[in-house]
């Protein structure tokens, strides 16, 4: 075991090299261009007991800088006053829309046009899940690209002008944009979006979370084409792709399925296609304010992923290319899942049958220094990207990093060896997590980036 566990940990070292040289090397900023033809696109907002964070999306779809653009807003048998709440502020008229009737998902109760906005659209469906309603979505969008949101999610400004300009690249099949906390963004008075690192700790060790897993790791996936997972939260795909694959997988993690079928799809038609990440295209969502929302996110995630070891680990070298499958199986499941394990039990051993503890604290050492180096340059290229944290943010966040390794970090590990053990619980409902949907967050972020 201790022989295993440094290889694991030779290995670490590859890939935490690779996530610190290559988000420097490959960062380009993309300028927005203006003359661009707009392609058609529909934003799927699956919901289910959204109530209080529906009006605060809806908000933000007012602000956006585009014009050839839908919304199809999924109440999916909703047990609030998701609908009531829909008709209250859309104003719903029946629409006649026919579906094009090549995905399967749970029978429609009705489709609806707003009197309002004549260009969102409510379809009310029996529940069948996220995956069911996203499916929902797709047949009955008349848009070339789909975009997914979360319900509780909040699209800047020029969001699906960077979508639309990467999507001009005929070599792109799909993308996902950045994902910020909204707990950390208020509008000043001339209505622009600031960031600011506030909160309580636990808000404040997701707005790392966020930074680091989108500017370092999204970012040297996205250059290797190897990324894995294409956040529910704003992700953006050709509708001819997700209907070629059956669309999405009822499971507890249908972002991450979704983007492995992609890549199966990409390689069976051995197509020159890419998956990538688009830093510019900036969404926000509400993250969970508490230690018990929290722990049901993380652990639905740790589920998410699980799931899709046992369905994809089997046919990775023949299916997928070879860097989906080595940051998928290396990076993914031996240096995110199976290291939990190793490590407690590696830590285990050294503190009860006296261990090589000067090797553990070299390695420690070494992490330590690296996670500061990821964390200055996912930081740098925060900046980089347009945020708007001041430098007294930023040396607060630089150090908030280095005491959340010995704090946040630790409920994590425990997370994903959690998660793992609750996957057999065999629960592929929507994992609600509590949301505040305060009235702030509207009026903080809606009108978006003038």
């Amino acid at each position: 075991m201790e022989y295993f566990f440094y290889g694991l940990a030779g290995v670490f070292l590859v890939f935490q090299a690779l996530y610190t040289v290559i988000p420097l090397l490959c960062s380009k900023v993309k300028k927005l261009n203006a003359d661009l033809d707009e392609k058609s696109i529909s934003v799927l907002v699956p919901a289910y007991n959204e109530e209080l964070t529906i009006r605060n999306c809806i908000d933000a779809m007012a602000g956006l800088h585009y014009s050839n653009y839908e919304i199809m807003i999924i109440n999916d048998g909703s047990k609030d006053g998701t609908m009531s709440t829909l008709d209250e502020l859309l104003d719903l008229q029946p629409d006649d829309r026919p579906a094009d009737n090549k995905l399967t998902y749970k029978p429609i109760k009705g489709f609806y046009r707003s009197n309002l906005y004549h260009h969102i659209y409510v379809i009310d469906k029996q529940n069948g899940g996220k995956a069911d309603s996203l499916n929902a979505g797709i047949d009955y969008a008349a848009s070339d690209i789909v975009i997914t949101l979360d319900a509780d999610s909040m699209l800047e400004a020029d969001s699906l002008k960077y979508v639309n300009q990467y999507f001009h690249d005929d070599d792109i099949i799909a993308l996902g944009g950045t994902v910020k906390i909204v707990q950390g963004a208020v509008r000043d008075e001339n209505g622009a979006i600031v960031e600011k690192f506030r909160g309580k700790g636990l808000i404040k060790s997701q707005i790392i979370n966020y930074t680091h897993g989108f500017y370092v790791r999204k970012l040297t996936q996205s250059h290797f084409n190897s990324i894995v997972v294409i956040s529910g939260a704003f992700g953006a795909f050709y509708k001819d792709v997700l209907v070629h694959v059956a669309g999405f997988r009822s499971t507890v993690g249908e972002d991450i399925d979704i983007t492995l079928k992609i890549h199966e799809y990409i390689k069976a038609n051995r197509l020159k296609k890419k998956l990538v990440y688009a830093p510019e295209a900036v969404c926000y969502t509400e993250c969970p304010e508490n230690l018990q929302n929290f722990y049901k996110q993380r652990i639905r995630w740790q589920k998410a992923f699980v799931d899709c070891i046992l369905i994809y680990w089997s046919r990775l070298s023949q299916k997928f290319s070879v860097s989906v499958s080595l940051f998928f199986a290396i990076d993914g499941f031996m240096l995110g899942t199976l290291s939990a394990f190793t490590t407690i039990f590696y830590l285990g051993q050294t503190l009860i049958f006296g261990g090589n503890l000067l090797h553990a604290i070299l390695f420690l050492l070494i992490s330590v220094l690296l996670n500061a180096a990821q964390v200055i340059i996912s930081l740098y290229l925060c900046r980089k990207y347009g945020s708007t944290y001041t430098f007294m943010d930023y040396m607060r966040m630089f150090l908030f990093s280095q005491v959340e390794l010995l704090t946040y970090r630790n409920l994590l590990l425990y997370i994903n060896i959690a998660g793992t053990f609750k996957y057999f619980d065999n629960d592929v409902g929507w994992g609600f997590v509590e949301r505040k949907g305060v009235a702030t967050i509207s009026q903080n972020i809606a009108a978006g980036s003038n």
